[in-house]
């Protein structure tokens, strides 16, 4: 019996000193993981940030942000730090992949670009969210305009052939339809940005819902010259006959 006793005592402290271990391991695993992104954090996202929301910030002063941001510089030096092996670590949506692939039309195209700035966002607010205490002043700004960039870009887009200025005047008076993308979860933007044919498939009754937000907040003022571009598009675009093929 006493024999029985020191065995279960022996396999006791045998199974407390295993998990100990594990938990040991765990919180050191945990403390890599928290210096990781706090090392990405100061690297990749706090040093771009500023600029990547410039270009909201600069057309709402009346500045073209197209041409006074060094886009080809900021493309390279994010894919040249997005390459690091432990970033992709941490990116859950394949947000890297798609700043690789965007890196070099990006310099070239609008339109690029604000899905290259799109997946910056994208990544950069993964990591906001994993490190909240230092960044919260930055997190409601920057996943808003995560979905402000999609929005610019699909509208643009949409409306390229028949209004190709319009997305200045988007980003200049973006506030006017926020709204409506609050109440739309960030994965439904991640999803059109990253399929050709979903967003293909669905682009034309988002950009319908933007634009009846647009107009709808945007009364009494003069001068917006994408609200009648986009009517114009639309009659033009979609008839009776393939409006059904606007599905949402």
């Amino acid at each position: 019996m006493a024999a029985e006793w020191i065995f279960l005592g022996l396999m006791a402290a045998l199974i407390a000193a295993f998990f100990g271990m594990k938990i040991v391991k765990k919180r050191t695993e945990n403390k890599e993981l928290e210096v990781q992104k706090r090392a990405i954090m100061n690297e990749f996202v706090l040093p771009f940030l500023p600029e990547v929301m410039s270009f909201y910030h600069l057309e709402v002063v009346g500045k073209d942000p197209f041409s006074v941001v060094d886009s080809e510089k900021l493309i390279h030096v994010i894919c040249s730090l997005s390459r690091q092996k432990t970033y992709r670590r941490f990116d859950r949506n394949g947000a890297l992949i798609h700043l690789h692939e965007l890196g070099a039309s990006a310099k070239e195209d609008q339109q690029q670009l604000l899905k290259f700035l799109f997946w910056y966002l994208d990544y950069s607010n993964g990591i906001l969210e994993a490190v909240p205490e230092e960044t919260n002043f930055l997190i409601r700004e920057a996943m808003l305009l995560e979905k402000q960039f999609a929005v610019w870009c699909i509208c643009h887009e949409e409306l390229r052939m028949d209004a190709p200025d319009s997305v200045l005047e988007l980003i200049h008076y973006s506030s006017y339809f926020a709204g409506v993308l609050k109440e739309m979860e960030t994965g439904v933007f991640r999803e059109m940005m990253a399929d050709d044919e979903l967003r293909n498939e669905r682009r034309g009754n988002f950009v319908r819902i933007i634009f009846q937000d647009f107009e709808n907040n945007a009364q009494g003022l003069v001068g917006l010259e994408a609200i009648e571009q986009f009517h114009e598009h639309f009659k033009k675009q979609y008839t009776q006959r393939n409006k059904k093929l606007i599905r949402f």
